[in-house]
């Protein structure tokens, strides 16, 4: 019989379980980082709760949430999809389980606090930082522009820029669609402090600053 668990009772089960032995009809299953799978069942290897909660953010990848289910009488962890992670946001993990996928191959998954379990390999470690760069140069067109993207979603930017001195601060927040025509208004050439490479981006209206060279001028086609 399986039950949901608190983080508690995760605490107080997944180690006396992990040392179990495996019943021959434990279901083990495959699953890729990126893809979301209803109800899936894994063996449990090992687990650790820390201390003090990690920080780990996600990028552009929308981390699917699972809720854990483990069973009473088998070191089984069974998760069901329920919702995802934003993208480009911190989140505090306070306990890892180490799980078995085949018999050579194993995995992570780390509990998001408030949140549910997620694969950790779809999550980046330490908080999302954002990025200080010196403004070199900046424009503003009387006329929209129009760019479009192709097959890949753009980091879109929100800006931050300082009153006394020429600086933006850029942190990630989402991304725009693919195959897709906006409107760009301005332009900025930006030098990252560790860096000696120029940069240039654009603010597309109504969603933020990109970089200018993940667009292509023009109308989206679909000839593109």
């Amino acid at each position: 019989m399986k039950k949901t668990l608190t983080l508690l009772t995760v605490v107080a089960l997944a180690l006396p379980l992990a040392m179990a032995t495996v019943p021959a009809n434990a279901q083990s299953m495959t699953v890729a980082a990126n893809t979301q799978i209803k109800h899936i069942t894994y063996t449990i290897v090992s687990h650790k709760t820390f201390k003090t909660a990690k920080n780990y953010h996600t990028n552009s990848l929308k981390s699917t949430v699972y809720q854990g289910l483990i069973a009473a009488d088998q070191p089984t962890i069974n998760l069901t999809a329920k919702s995802h992670l934003k993208a480009y946001t911190t989140y505090k993990v306070t306990q890892q389980v180490k799980v078995k996928l085949t018999s050579k191959k194993q995995a992570s998954l780390s509990y998001i606090k408030g949140h549910g379990w997620v694969r950790t390999d779809t999550l980046s470690a330490g908080k999302l930082t954002a990025t200080k760069y010196t403004i070199l140069s900046s424009s503003f067109y009387k006329t929209a522009k129009t760019y479009h993207t192709k097959d890949a979603k753009p980091v879109v930017y929100q800006a931050s820029i300082a009153a006394d001195r020429p600086t933006m601060t850029l942190k990630a927040k989402r991304n725009l669609k693919s195959s897709t025509t906006y409107k760009v208004t301005k332009q900025v050439k930006l030098k990252a402090t560790t860096s000696k490479k120029n940069r240039t981006f654009v603010y597309v209206k109504g969603q933020g600053w990109v970089l200018k060279s993940s667009l292509t001028a023009g109308q989206f086609k679909r000839a593109d």
